[in-house]
């Protein structure tokens, strides 16, 4: 079977598990871009790696875990990559989501057999270049699935298919559902309403800030929390909901060098 069939089989099914539960955030204030994503998932057997650099290239950190099976055995076990930050800043954090009809017009443009996600990391450095890239092929490799996409100018979106969201303000905040018509399906949304609480009272442009957001909104699913300023090379991760002492990630030499897969569970001795 193709990848890209095998992925609409993938994603249709991602709300049936604890992935249609994570919620992402944007804050952008001061020089300072700030990003952070719940990743819920029933397997706490998370992993971070890296593709390097290369003069065309974009060097990609993703984050993510080694699907074995959980959707059926229409193919063997593959790696799929929840959320990625490449060496151009550009972030992005994929979430469950209702499956909306496309428009005709959609229907007509080409084709995507792959990832998505792996494009546009590799090869676009802002917001505007990654909508541009996805929206022109046929939005149908994305049933089941919306992208957060946001970069180091302080630009933020939702891919939603035929569907982009701007950010219009300085605070942005995803989970479930479709932020164009929530009519659709997952809302309301505790865990949004949650968020964008929390932004309005307080949107001070800060890791700890963007860290006390997704506490709040985290649930016994979560698994690990990511948040980057997007103009700094660092991500902080807290790994099995401890939102105290993360694991920090230096992800310069990652973007120059690459990195195998390596267990987040791993890293966790190496906090400062």
């Amino acid at each position: 079977m193709r990848m890209g069939v095998a992925l609409v089989c993938f994603v249709c099914l991602l709300c049936a598990y604890p992935a249609c539960a994570c919620t992402g955030v944007v804050i952008v204030g001061d020089g300072h871009v700030l990003v952070g994503g719940n990743e819920d998932w029933q397997r706490w057997d998370s992993f971070v790696w890296a593709d390097a650099a290369t003069p065309r290239l974009h060097g990609v950190v993703y984050f993510g875990y080694e699907i074995r099976g959980e959707f059926g055995t229409h193919q063997g076990p593959f790696w799929y990559e929840f959320h990625g930050i490449n060496g151009a800043g550009l972030y992005f954090d994929s979430f469950g989501a209702p499956s909306a009809q496309p428009i005709d017009a959609d229907l007509l443009k080409p084709h995507f057999d792959g990832r998505i996600e792996q494009l546009i990391m590799r090869w676009c450095s802002t917001v505007e270049d990654a909508v541009r890239l996805m929206t022109q092929y046929d939005p149908s490799y994305m049933v089941g699935q919306q992208f957060l996409l946001a970069d180091r100018m302080g630009t933020a979106a939702v891919v939603e298919g035929s569907e982009v969201v701007w950010m219009t303000g300085s605070t942005f905040a995803v989970t479930n559902f479709h932020l164009s018509d929530p009519s659709h399906g997952n809302y309301p949304c505790w865990r949004y309403e949650t968020a964008t609480r929390m932004l309005a009272e307080d949107p001070s442009p800060t890791i700890d800030r963007v860290a006390e957001i997704l506490e709040a909104a985290h649930l016994p699913s979560t698994r690990y929390s990511l948040v980057c300023d997007l103009v700094e090379p660092l991500a902080y991760v807290y790994y099995g909901q401890d939102f105290v002492r993360p694991i920090v990630i230096d992800l310069a030499p990652l973007w120059r060098d690459g990195m195998d897969r390596t267990a987040l569970g791993r890293l966790r001795a190496t906090r400062r």
